[in-house]
């Protein structure tokens, strides 16, 4: 019986570790795109990062649920396209796609 003990405790631990929650963003855009991402209630930045036409990038792996700003700007020279653009996000187990518009950057969160 205490050799069965063991592993079955391990078996229970390993099952009853839930998935890993990280935040997908990509860029569908054609230009890149720069930007962080802070926690609302606090407002705390706890990622940057900086994404070329077609990259995506997972970040805050394992971060608990708690809402999130993402805010994005253009990596471009022309001052005219230089909007800074945000969204609030209520998972980190979220995915961000940004498309380019004529007022900034748009987001679709899923």
């Amino acid at each position: 019986m205490k050799r069965l003990f063991i592993p079955i405790l391990l078996a229970l631990v390993f099952l009853a570790a839930g998935k890993a929650e990280a935040l997908t963003i990509q860029n569908k855009c054609k230009y890149p795109v720069a930007g962080s991402v802070t926690i609302a209630e606090s407002n705390v930045s706890v990622a940057q990062f900086r994404l070329i036409p077609g990259q995506k990038k997972r970040l805050l792996k394992g971060f608990n649920k708690m809402q999130l700003i993402v805010r994005t700007i253009p990596d471009v020279y022309d001052v005219k396209m230089l909007e800074i653009t945000s969204t609030e996000v209520d998972n980190p187990d979220s995915h961000i796609e940004l498309k380019q518009s004529p007022k900034g950057i748009k987001f679709k969160v899923e």
